[in-house]
């Protein structure tokens, strides 16, 4: 009787639990996010995916709770599978608004993780909490199909997790026997051998053997090319720097001249972070070759804009290195992180709205 009493007595606790939605930066909850958090988390656990620690089980548990709770808003396909086997996600958000159902629908892709580390992951599974959970988010949700890829290194991820966190690369076996890892952001066909050919394979920016010959390339590939007819805008988010950047990655010059919209937008976007994060570093923009000082060669980004996607970008967080060095000298300021991170939303809330423009001038056009 006691042993049923215990029982009954922590479910009605669970049941009746209550999380706020502004513990999660929301103002107002989605009513089956909420209904998540409260029938699901512990009370030893962390309210939101931000404050996690992120690693592949991390990823498989929230997203089996998405699937249960809100999939009405929430679509999750395993797109494919590591060297080590671990599960390459694509998450689908998007409200599906009424009286639209035949209207085709613009693809924004956002993809996190090729160079391996924890940060970009941790700001793509906060996107989607903020789409999911965040009520006041729904017209973005309403307008635009989000395809996000939030992992694709999860092999890289955790070796640099547990044994060496600027490890980049994936951990695929050489043929050798003696050396593994390819850099995956660097395996793309485009301009794949254009760059000076690393054959070391010990190096942390050993291209493969040939472009595409990794299968988190090939995942991230055919996920382009499943949705490039509706795709607007394409977003690699990359760990430790503090940049938003554009085409081109392999050259100075070369290939068509960048249009005045996507340098605009990028401006635009770098802006909005600034004002947001009040940031101990300038938020910068410009081509990924300029800011990187050198070709990359195989890049996603360029692949992308070869393809016709008209907004393809590079964004880099969090300040890595940087900001052991910065702490040194100053304080951080309380809060950082989580300013940091929501500024960094309110860049991607840039890109959706340049996608709206663009759409709605391309229907006015289709008008007149």
């Amino acid at each position: 009787m006691k042993v049923y009493f215990k029982l009954f007595s922590l479910l009605f606790i669970v049941q009746t639990r209550h999380v706020s939605a502004a513990e999660c930066g929301c103002k107002t909850f989605r009513t089956c996010y909420k209904e998540m958090v409260n029938a699901l988390q512990d009370k030893d656990e962390e309210t939101c995916i931000e404050n996690a620690s992120v690693g592949a089980s991390t990823m498989i548990v929230y997203f089996t709770a998405l699937k249960q709770y809100c999939s009405d808003v929430v679509e999750v396909i395993n797109g494919g599978v590591t060297y080590d086997g671990r599960h390459l996600y694509e998450v689908i958000i998007h409200s599906q608004a009424v009286g639209r159902e035949d209207e085709v629908v613009p693809v924004m892709m956002l993809e996190a993780g090729q160079e391996a580390g924890q940060q970009s992951v941790e700001l793509a599974l906060f996107i989607i909490e903020q789409l999911v959970a965040c009520q006041e988010h729904n017209e973005m949700i309403e307008k635009i199909r989000w395809v996000i890829l939030p992992c694709t290194n999860p092999d890289g991820m955790e070796y640099s997790r547990y044994d060496r966190p600027l490890w980049r690369k994936n951990t695929k076996a050489a043929q050798d026997g003696l050396s593994f890892g390819v850099d995956v952001s660097r395996n793309f066909e485009t301009q794949w051998g254009a760059c000076e050919r690393v054959t070391n394979g010990y190096s942390a920016v050993y291209p493969g053997v040939a472009a595409v010959s990794e299968n988190e390339t090939i995942f991230v590939k055919n996920a382009l090319l499943k949705y490039k007819k509706d795709m607007k805008a394409y977003l690699s988010i990359r760990r430790n720097g503090h940049a938003i950047m554009y085409p081109y990655a392999y050259a100075e010059t070369g290939g068509p001249p960048q249009t005045a919209r996507i340098v605009q937008v990028a401006g635009n976007i770098a802006k909005k972070i600034n004002q947001r994060g009040s940031s101990i570093q300038v938020f910068l923009n410009d081509s990924i070759y300029n800011v990187n000082g050198e070709a990359r060669c195989g890049h996603s980004v360029d692949y992308t804009f070869d393809l016709g996607v008209p907004l393809t970008f590079e964004m880099r967080v969090y300040h890595g290195a940087d900001l052991d060095i910065i702490s040194k000298f100053q304080p951080l300021p309380t809060g950082y992180l989580y300013s940091l991170r929501h500024s960094y939303f309110s860049g991607i809330r840039e890109l959706y709205s340049a996608v709206i423009e663009e759409l709605k001038t391309i229907k006015e056009n289709k008008i007149f």
